[in-house]
């Protein structure tokens, strides 16, 4: 004979299946509202490891980019400065062969002043406060001449230019710290030099038109001096774009490891969630069917049966 089982064994069982599943649908639901499968890191049980890991290193690449995209700006303000500058040195030769083709120099001094105050303006150049060509000192511009007569007082490169002994460089963490920039003194002092000279060429009173055959020689041994400080500063903006493109190579790897990272941690932490719709969908209707079931137990008693 099969023993009965008490009605009341019956709703607490229904009951509690009921409980059950209304923690699994909440559970299902929240997994379907965020997108992962744990509230937090308890959830995920031997994984928590992981996910802790690939989280911080995925931040630590995610800072590196940031400090990788604020060096670019840097990089890009410097690279618009020293073209400036080149620029400000190419338009001065093409001045002094006006001069000789005119044989007149008499404006020569006030194109001079407009190259000087353009180049000295681009080595002086400052981003988020400090002077970018001033090596690793911070304070008052690396060029220290605002005219062209404290130009041509300044004995020498020391007295010209107010730098750190070393250059800047910033370790992003990825391979060897990237140099930021040379210091002005390094590429600008053959520039300055032709400044000087032809200052005080210009100065001179005697300079003006027709040029005689010792000044037309002048001139022209200055543009020969003229085409190797253009250079010196060409050079250097040169070796910014080689460090701008090792500079992107950084970005790019770092992008391509935190994404990677991403993706790893999306498989440990993120829901399925066409899976959880599927059981979302299972759990509704096992919980309809035992709600169903609760509805008619809950109220049994041999009573009802008693006459």
């Amino acid at each position: 004979m099969v023993k009965p089982i008490p009605s009341f064994l019956v709703a607490t069982l229904a009951r509690n299946d009921l409980a059950r599943l209304n923690n699994d649908l909440y559970d299902l639901q929240r997994q379907t509202a965020s997108g992962v499968i744990a509230q937090d890191l308890k959830g995920y049980g031997q994984e928590a490891g992981r996910i802790v890991s690939a989280r911080a290193a995925i931040a630590q690449s995610e800072g590196r980019v940031a400090a990788a995209n604020r060096l670019a700006a840097r990089l890009d303000i410097q690279d618009a400065a020293l073209g400036k500058a080149g620029d400000a040195a190419a338009q001065l030769k093409q001045d002094i062969f006006e001069a000789l083709a005119s044989n007149d120099a008499t404006y020569l001094a006030g194109r001079l002043e407009v190259a000087f105050g353009a180049a000295t303006q681009a080595f002086n150049t400052t981003h988020e406060g400090v002077h970018v060509f001033a090596g690793e000192r911070r304070g008052g511009p690396p060029v220290q001449a605002d005219t062209l007569d404290e130009l041509g007082a300044a004995i020498d490169t020391g007295a010209l230019f107010s730098e750190s002994t070393r250059t800047t460089a910033i370790d992003i963490g990825v391979g060897a710290p990237i140099a930021v920039a040379e210091k002005a003194s390094d590429f600008a002092t053959h520039l300055y030099n032709v400044f000087r000279d032809l200052h005080a060429f210009t100065s001179d009173p005697a300079v003006g038109a027709p040029l005689t055959d010792a000044q037309r020689a002048t001139l022209t041994a200055i543009v020969g001096t003229l085409d190797v400080a253009y250079g010196k500063v060409v050079d250097a903006q040169g070796r910014n774009g080689d460090t701008q493109a090792r500079l992107e190579g950084a970005v790019t790897r770092l992008t391509a490891q935190a994404d990677l990272l991403t993706k790893h941690l999306g498989k440990v932490s993120e829901a399925d969630l066409a899976e959880v719709a599927m059981r979302l969908s299972a759990t509704k209707t096992q919980y309809e069917a035992a709600a169903s079931v609760f509805a008619q137990i809950r109220d049994l008693s041999l009573v009802n049966f008693l006459d």
